[in-house]
């Protein structure tokens, strides 16, 4: 009989083993069959259909290494109905990049994607029952990004931590911005349990709800908010936003929604004249670090059939926009998706990118994001990939004081070859300067323009791209939207932006 005692002792042995081993391999990261369990195969076996298993892997194609992904099941037929392959139903992701699954028995188109930045792949497969298949995945890198980090400023998915780290790093976002409402989530011990390092940093943030509009802020280490008595009590935004600053260091405190019904915190609802760009309202406070021009959830016009794109709620948001940086109220501009279920809600689509001194995940320091946001060193993508500068590469956010009243910008929009882009918009001083078709090469995938623009008044530029066509399966219900932050334009030459409307709030006028 073996004693209890020796049993311990293997216990142990094989335990001291099992810690050297991934502290020899510290870069692996771990698939759930490694892990001893599949928080997938439960749900298809429920379904009581045959079964069969699907190994597969995804690769990037110049490294090699495994990456994190999604793959979207659809019947190879062409039936309607969605088939059941786990918790997300026709949905599987990957932080491993490399899985055994369960599968219900049948023919199937697996799409395999890594968002906006990655090449989409498609694979056929047949599962037999009983019987092992397999699939190798490559994806290419299709944007080069450096120089940028990207991140979605609004995220709650409200599901398991576990899997909220999964599917932001399938989704490629290199900083996770936890952002759910009146608490404080740290999804790093996740990252670092499922040795997504080397792919995805994150921070901690919330969404506050006050009487009047909804506020997201980060990084935050105080939690405040989670008495509504407390939240609701506070009376106007300017009284907000000081009790915001008071967390430890710098933070972001963005303007949420802002055209979001009124019942449901539109904080321009009662404050920006929707048609002229009049601020009607006497507690409208400017000091906002940045505001959501896109939010997906509250701009789509069918919530029944989403279609994520630009539409004419998007348009008015830009207006709004528009109309403050005519005042020189430099507030800056983002594009987040306020994702809450997965996988109707995708976190990622849209994105922001942030200007940053590396591009590696795991260097990135939050606090220098904050500083390069609250500069409107940024652009928000659902799709195309905008580089823009001025002369000798003044970036987004900078003022700049034009040599003899002209400037040359320089225009570089990429995309992945599933993701169409149609035209690309210069927007002087809230007008379209200059429209710049991509269709007479619907082949290629980077667009490079350098465009002298004179002026003979002060004059913020941004940029536009956007294409009204649908992308590629498994993503039909999106189509392409870019925006770039300003950069401001001294063209006389005084040392700072006079800007063109620098009119005053219609309720405070002077005794």
């Amino acid at each position: 009989m073996i004693s209890t005692k020796f049993l311990l002792r293997v216990s142990f042995l094989l335990a001291v083993v099992a810690c050297w081993f991934f502290l020899q391999h510290p870069a692996t990261t771990l698939s759930s069959h490694d892990q001893g369990l599949d928080p997938d195969e439960r749900f298809v076996l429920e379904t009581g259909q045959p079964v069969g298993e699907l190994s597969f892997e995804v690769l990037e194609d110049k490294t090699g290494i495994h990456l994190p992904s999604r793959l979207f099941f659809a019947h190879a037929d062409g039936r309607p109905e969605s088939p059941v392959v786990g918790r997300f139903k026709n949905f599987l992701v990957t932080a491993s990049g490399r899985e055994l699954k369960t599968i219900p028995v049948g023919r199937y188109d697996v799409y395999v994607s890594r968002g906006i930045e990655y090449t989409l792949d498609r694979q056929e497969v047949e599962i037999l029952e009983g019987n092992r298949s397999h699939f190798t995945s490559t994806l290419s890198r299709a944007i080069d990004t450096s120089g940028f980090i990207s991140s979605d400023f609004h995220l709650h998915l409200q599901f398991a931590m576990r899997d909220g780290a999964i599917v932001s790093a399938a989704a490629g976002l290199d900083l996770l911005t936890a952002t759910d409402h009146n608490i404080l989530k740290d999804y790093s011990p996740y990252i670092e349990q499922l040795n997504l390092g080397r792919f995805m940093s994150s921070v901690v943030g919330s969404e506050i709800d006050t009487v009047f509009g909804h506020y997201n802020s980060f990084p935050m280490s105080l939690n405040r908010w989670q008495e509504r008595s407390y939240r609701h009590s506070i009376r106007t935004p300017g009284e907000f936003l000081r009790l915001m600053r008071r967390n430890p260091g710098d933070e972001i405190v963005q303007i949420n929604h802002p055209r979001y019904d009124a019942s449901k915190g539109g904080y321009f609802n009662t404050r920006l004249n929707r048609d002229t760009g009049e601020i009607e309202y006497p507690f409208f406070e400017t000091g906002f670090d940045q505001v959501e021009v896109y939010n997906a959830l509250t701009v789509v016009e069918d919530g029944e059939n989403p279609q994520f794109g630009r539409n004419h709620k998007l348009d008015q948001n830009l207006k709004d926009w528009y109309s403050l940086l005519n005042r020189g109220i430099a507030i800056t501009g983002v594009g987040n998706t306020d994702a809450h279920r997965y996988p109707s809600e995708l976190p990622g689509y849209p994105r922001n990118y942030v200007l940053s001194e590396t591009d590696n995940p795991w260097e990135i320091d939050p606090y220098k994001v904050v500083d390069a946001l609250k500069r409107g060193a940024s652009s928000a993508s659902l799709g195309p990939f905008i580089r823009f500068s001025i002369d000798d590469g003044v970036q987004m956010g900078a003022t700049h004081t034009a040599r003899d009243g002209s400037v040359m910008l320089h225009v570089n929009v990429q995309r992945a070859p599933w993701i169409p882009l149609d035209r690309v918009e210069i927007v002087a001083n809230g007008k379209v300067l200059k429209t710049l078709s991509t269709l007479e090469a619907p082949e290629a995938t980077r667009h490079h323009w350098d465009i002298e623009v004179k002026a003979d008044q002060d004059t913020w530029i941004l940029v536009l791209a956007t294409s009204d066509r649908p992308w590629e399966t498994p993503f039909s219900h999106f189509s392409s939207f870019a925006f770039t932050n300003p950069i401001w334009v001294d063209f006389d030459g005084n040392g700072y932006f006079d800007p063109p409307n620098p009119g005053y709030p219609a309720n405070d006028t002077a005794e």
